[in-house]
């Protein structure tokens, strides 16, 4: 599957975006800043506004009162004159004079200290006065004028003499003595004052009025209709007003906001207080008059013209948007039609080399996520060549077409089919769980392929040949996995004779240098191992410590034709893939075993073999726990692995230090051997060493390696490891052992690898003897002591005595054998040099010199290892007569 990416914005749509918003949010943030910076400055504008208003009322008031005062005054001074009091006809007519200079009055009255009216323009003449004692409305009052020397000013009352409601003014005239002499009352009628407030140069919609500091109201307009009464009868005990007159008692000038009494509206107003007059002036104006005024004045212009500047930007922010995508759009398409030209086939429109690179990689990034395999096949079509040559060039472009098609439909849609030019074809199988779903695939391939392709009315039938790579089994890099393939495809192209199953063939490493016989024999090994043909032998481990088994090493049988084959036999020609699979089954096989024996009593280890291709595996250490945590009852300290090679990657190093610290021993086999190299022993992380079985089974040919399997006993020594001997076949080696600090002894002269039937009553029988002491390996080796206790008496005098030089066991063996062996003189007389020697060390050691001893020693070396070869071949000989002399067997 084949899949492209969106190409990401260009950085100048990004800043683009980032611009619009940053001045969309910008904008924003202003226009509530200025709608809260707007609103507070018209609100102390119209606060301001409201307290030059209420105050030019109560300045008018204060104007209008003031005349009335003065006209009062000079009344009174007049009346006085005349003396009213004893002429009330001419008081009468002065009064009815001045209520026809002053329109505004009700009437004008003349009253006494104790109330009886005098004189009053409201009473016709002749008629009788009224006395204002008995009237509880107006008496108090009038009571309160007595003591007053300034205009008095009193709250509104339904006139008793004019009948309608009326202000009273009223003004007191004092003797000289200070005497009140009478009152002067002038009741100012409330249409007067109604009307004094309506003509003021007011804002529409303005509330203007006046009010006691007793909050009875003295004038408002405009006046609500069919509430005058109700008005002006009593004070209001609610009301915005009334709250801020209260709360700030002696402030000349405030403001108030909130419900009014009038209306049950909400206002906003201001009030002034009048100089020398219990009385405040108040405007006011409503809300919604004063947000409409905000709006109009501060908000409505600024508004249209920000809408009409975001919808402006909004719109061009669009537009370029729209262009920018366009242009986006077109460039996209067509950098995909480049990329497509650039990665995909002309003529089929599969993917080409550089459309495979970019989706192989994200093909094996997903096999490695989903733990699922990976198969990468290389196909090729055999012999298209001359279908070009026969039919054209455009058939045969026409023939890949088809062939495209159908390697599409065989395939799932989660895989790939690419062409790299001309008839190669590659396939990236993704997901497979196991290799028959890999089968699966590979049957719909071979069917699509095998069916015949119509070529200009004819029917051709062509043959394909397939390579696969399976990641990750070949864990490499994507070239080297099409490489593999390649090659796995070039091997099935040259297999002879292959029939429908031969035409696909799957890459292991040694592909390229085996032959078809190689070939035929790891696929019979797979069918054998799955049908029970190989099996298992175990070959016990005595400890010589207690003479009794300890352990079994398992080992492979391939019954084939007729033939029981050993692993030295097939494992060279087995591939990787036989190797783990081989590697798996003698595991699995084995800890089963291991698991009946420890049920029936017997405390056995069991020792495996790995093969490098193993190792080399990364989930090797994980399988293996895997298939432990299967057996219960198996320690992991009840298994060996051993290793035949030292192995070089990290990836083994690391799979070993899991096994140790989790208790499994590693032993390195076939020590002293070419692949087991001993100058990287110490660095290794082992358990065990197991020497080479072919030193210990050529000791009686060669008596002289025994050197070489002391050194490599004290080297096992050194590191502080278990060594076990291979190839013990004779009562000689045993008895050689026993005389040798080894652990473990194993080969023909304990028991041949037993069926796992036999291995129990093999176990409860056994026990090891002492072996043959009449050998001359036995007296070999300790002849080698000797002459290692010379060499150690040349080095350190100290420790060692000449006592320790006397007895050579050697010399006593020569002369009991002397009739079987040849030359047996020049044997002694070698011998007796290499003694002789040594005598000469002991005694040179105390007074001569370093490069004597030193000359000495290689002497003493070489006689050594002459006398060793020339034992050697008196041993061969001797053999050789013995066999000669022995009867033929039947």
């Amino acid at each position: 599957m084949f899949h492209f990416h969106r190409i990401p914005a260009a950085p100048q749509q990004r800043l683009l975006h980032a611009a619009f918003w940053v001045a969309f949010v910008g904008v924003l943030a202003f226009s509530g800043w200025y709608a809260w910076f707007s609103w507070h400055r018209y609100e102390k504008d119209s606060q301001y506004r409201l307290a030059v208003e209420s105050d030019m009322v109560a300045k008018t008031t204060q104007s209008m009162l003031d005349g009335h005062a003065s006209s009062l005054r000079f009344l009174g001074k007049q009346l006085q004159r005349v003396d009213a009091l004893h002429h009330p006809r001419l008081a009468r007519a002065m009064l009815m004079d001045y209520q026809e200079a002053s329109p505004g009055i009700a009437s004008a009255n003349l009253i006494t200290p104790d109330g009886q009216v005098i004189a009053s323009t409201a009473v016709p003449a002749g008629q009788p006065l009224p006395n204002f004692r008995n009237d509880p409305a107006i008496w108090p009052g009038l009571q309160e004028a007595l003591h007053d020397h300034s205009m008095r000013v009193y709250r509104p009352l339904h006139g008793p003499l004019v009948g309608q409601w009326v202000i009273r003014l009223s003004h007191t005239v004092f003797s000289p003595t200070g005497k009140p002499l009478f009152v002067l009352a002038t009741p100012l009628r409330f249409r007067e004052v109604e009307s004094f407030l309506k003509h003021l140069p007011l804002r529409p919609g303005t509330a203007v009025g006046l009010i006691r500091s007793d909050l009875y109201i003295e004038g408002r307009w405009p006046v609500p209709e069919g509430n005058l009464d109700k008005l002006l009868s009593k004070p209001p005990r609610t009301g915005a007003l009334l709250r801020a007159l209260q709360a700030q008692p002696t402030l000349r000038q405030g403001y108030y906001e909130g419900f009014v009494t009038v209306g049950h509206t909400y206002r906003f107003g201001a009030f002034t207080r009048l100089d020398h007059y219990p009385l405040a002036a108040f405007v006011s104006v409503p809300k919604d008059q004063w947000l409409a005024a905000w709006w109009r004045r501060h908000v409505q212009f600024p508004l249209i013209f920000l809408a009409l500047t975001l919808g402006f930007s909004l719109f061009s922010y669009r537009r370029i948007l729209f262009l920018e995508r366009r242009r986006e759009d077109q460039r996209q398409d067509f950098e995909l039609t480049l990329m497509t030209q650039a990665t995909h086939d002309v003529l089929t429109g599969l993917p080409n080399r550089e459309g495979l690179r970019l989706v192989f990689d994200q093909a094996l990034a997903r096999s490695e996520r989903q733990e699922r395999l990976l198969a990468v096949g290389f196909l090729d079509l055999d012999d298209f060549k001359p279908v070009n040559d026969t039919y054209g060039h455009a058939a045969g472009d026409d023939l890949l077409k088809e062939m495209a098609r159908r390697l599409q439909d065989a395939v799932r849609r989660t895989d790939t089919v690419a062409r790299l030019g001309g008839d190669e074809f590659v396939l990236l199988l993704e997901g497979l769980r196991g290799m028959d779903e890999l089968d699966q695939v590979l049957a719909r391939l071979q069917e699509e392929i095998s069916r015949p392709f119509l070529i200009h009315g004819e029917k051709l039938s062509l043959q394909a040949s397939l390579g696969l790579s399976i990641y990750p089994f070949d864990e490499v890099d994507t070239d080297l996995l099409l490489r593999h393939a390649d090659q796995a495809m070039y091997a099935a192209k040259m297999r002879p004779n292959r029939g429908r199953e031969g035409w696909a063939q799957i890459y292991h490493p040694d592909l390229g240098s085996i032959t078809m016989g190689d070939e035929v024999l790891r696929q019979t090994f797979l069918q054998d191992l799955a049908t029970g043909k190989v099996t298992l032998r175990y070959q016990p481990l005595v400890a010589l410590a207690t003479g009794r088994v300890a352990g079994l090493e398992a080992l492979t049988r391939w019954q084939r034709d007729g033939r029981e084959l050993s692993p030295e036999q097939f494992l060279p020609s087995l591939g990787v893939r036989e190797c783990q699979a081989l590697g798996r089954f003698v595991l699995q096989t084995g800890l089963q075993q291991l698991v009946q024996w420890r049920e029936t009593g017997l405390d056995l280890f069991l020792s495996i073999n790995v093969t490098p291709e193993e190792l080399d595996q990364a989930g090797f250490a994980d399988t293996f726990f895997a298939v432990l945590a299967t057996q219960e009852g198996i320690p992991p300290e009840a298994l060996v692995l051993e290793i035949g090679e030292i192995p070089e990657r990290d990836i083994a190093l690391g799979h070993f230090q899991r096994l140790r610290s989790a208790g499994v021993k590693i032993a390195l086999d076939d020590v002293g051997s070419a692949y087991a190299s001993l100058l990287r022993l110490k660095n290794l992380p082992i358990d065990e060493i197991k020497i080479d079985q072919g030193f210990i089974r050529e000791l009686p040919n060669k008596p002289q390696d025994l050197v070489f399997v002391e050194s490599l006993v004290s080297l096992g020594l050194g590191m502080d490891v278990i060594i076990t001997v291979e190839g013990v076949e004779s009562e000689a080696h045993i008895a050689l052992l026993r005389e040798m600090e080894v652990h473990y002894l194993q080969g023909y002269a304990i028991a041949k690898p037993l069926e796992a039937e036999a291995v129990a009553g093999f176990v409860r029988t056994f026990v090891l003897g002492s072996g043959d002491a009449d050998t001359p390996l036995l007296a070999l080796y300790r002849h080698l002591g000797w002459v290692h206790a010379a060499e150690e008496a040349a080095l350190n005098p100290r420790l060692c005595e000449e006592a320790e030089l006397v007895a050579c066991p050697i010399s006593a063996w020569l002369h009991a054998h002397a009739a079987a062996l040849r030359d047996v003189e020049s044997l002694l007389a070698s011998h007796e040099r290499v003694h002789a020697l040594g005598r000469e060390i002991l005694q040179v050691r105390h007074r001569g010199t370093r490069e004597e001893l030193h000359r000495l020693l290689g002497q003493l070396h070489v006689q050594s290892h002459l006398f060793q070869e020339k034992l050697g071949q008196a041993l061969r000989t001797m053999r050789e007569n013995a066999a000669a002399k022995a009867p033929p067997s039947t």
